[in-house]
Formats: C-alpha cells, structure tokens, sequence
C-alpha cells in the first residue's frame, strides 16, 4: 500500500477548523470527500496539526496510504480538479511506509498577521487582526524572547489530550513590520498598509498558544503589559491565564512543517 505526503493550502474563512466534526464544514472533511471521489478509496488520514475555525494553512501536511499506485502530480492534479476554491494541494510527494504526518514532524511554524490602522481595514479583515494605532516592536522583540526554549507553557493554551503535558520547546520568534504604499508598491513612511508579521517555530503548539502569544505581544506592543509580566506567566501556571487576550483565528496562517531528512526527504517550508 503505497504511502503519500500532501502538503495543502486552505483559506479557512469557511471552515469551521481542520479537524471534522458533524455536520460542520472542514478542511479535513472536505479533503477526505475529494479523495473518495478520486480514488474511490476511503483511507485513513493524518495531519501535522489541527487548525482553528477561520484560521489558514499554507503548509498543512497530510498522510495517506491508497490502495493503488499514483504518480504523486498525477493525483496532485485529480485533486485539485475536484477540490473547492479555498482548499487546494500544494504538493504530493511518496512517503516512506508507516509515515505520521503528526508524528514524525520535527517544527512547525506559524505566522500571525496584524494589520496597524486607525479604521477598519477592508481588504485584509479576513485574514489579518486589525489594532488600531502602532505597535512598538522592539518591546515586542525583547519580550518575545522570554518564550524562546523549552517551557511549561500551560498559560496560553491547552494539550490536545487531557492530562498531557504542556511542555514545548520554541526554536524561534521574529516580528517584523512591512509598510507598503500600495499605489506604487514601495516602502512609505506613511503606508496604506503597515503590516506587523509574527512567525514562531516550535516543535508542536498547544491548542490557542500561537494565538495568545500574539494577544500577550501586541499587548505589550501597546504599552499595557511588559516584559516581566509576560516572563511571570511563564513555567508558572497550570491552565490558561485569565489576563491573556486571545487572538482572532483570521489572523492566524499555519506556516510550514519540517521533517527530519532521514525520515523524508520533504520540507514543506515556504520561502520567506
């Protein structure tokens, strides 16, 4: 039985979150009917990590094995045709026997996308939280680092599995700031869009902790929390923290999984 990786785009606005749930609208549900219908076979299906209702994946990976041989653009392209406008497959690739897409990632990234303006912000309200006024982004930088390792992370957000441990190493952080003039598609000093990107990689994310380190950081981006009340959270709490703000899933984009070469030879990581 033949094994694949498929690496998927969705716009999560319509979807009521990756994972399927009765009668509800999925990315997982909606993938799962495009194979039926392609490949008349009704496989299992594993996932690098479950999305939230309205949030948006550019590097989602999922695992199946079919009971027939395809070439991996040959069933790329089958799918597609009978996929939905806001879902898509990226790429497909064999897998070795036994692949987990869950299991065996070793990083994943997120990106959350803040657009800074002082009305509402038409074109980007669905995928990106709009916070009125500037950010400072060096608070927000210096603060961010206290997330940096290996922590107990139990404040900002909950483990899959009840009972299991809320531990997580985050690799990295980075915020950086892309002000454009969209009439001439160039840096300005004073932008029609001023957007603020937020990209952590980890070895897995607790359910909301993408979206609560970004509620905690523009928090202190906007001069109501600082650094120290962030770190304070830190290896401290046994559940969620009351004074975290969450935020929205618009703005959340999943970004990229990595996988150890010697497992498989894919890295769905988009470039930069």
């Amino acid at each position: 039985m033949p094994t694949y990786c498929l690496t998927l785009e969705y716009d999560g606005t319509d979807f009521a979150g990756w994972q399927i749930q009765p009668r509800m609208r999925t990315a997982m549900g909606v993938l799962q009917d495009a194979i039926r219908t392609v490949t008349g076979e009704s496989p299992a299906l594993t996932a690098a990590g479950r999305t939230d209702a309205g949030a948006h994946a550019h590097g989602q990976v999922a695992g199946i094995g079919l009971e027939r041989a395809w070439g991996p653009d040959a069933l790329r392209h089958a799918l597609n045709a009978v996929l939905p406008s806001d879902l898509a497959v990226r790429d497909a690739a064999v897998a070795p026997d036994g692949f987990h897409a869950r299991r065996d990632a070793v990083e994943r990234s997120y990106r959350y996308l803040i657009v800074c303006r002082d009305g509402n912000a038409p074109v980007s309200r669905r995928t990106a939280w709009t916070v009125r006024g500037h950010l400072d982004l060096e608070a927000m930088r210096v603060a961010a680092q206290r997330l940096v390792g290996t922590h107990d992370f139990a404040a900002f957000g909950s483990a899959p599995r009840p009972g299991s441990s809320t531990v997580r190493t985050v690799t990295s952080i980075s915020i950086d700031r892309h002000a454009f003039d969209a009439a001439l598609g160039a840096a300005s000093a004073s932008p029609i869009l001023e957007t603020v990107i937020i990209t952590v990689s980890a070895d897995a994310f607790l359910r909301g902790m993408m979206r609560s380190f970004t509620g905690a950081l523009v928090k202190i981006g906007r001069g109501r929390a600082t650094a120290g009340w962030l770190a304070s959270l830190v290896d401290t709490a046994t559940g969620r923290d009351s004074s975290l703000t969450v935020a929205p899933a618009r703005g959340l984009h999943q970004w990229s999984v990595r996988y150890a070469p010697a497992q498989f030879h894919q890295d769905t990581r988009r470039a930069a």
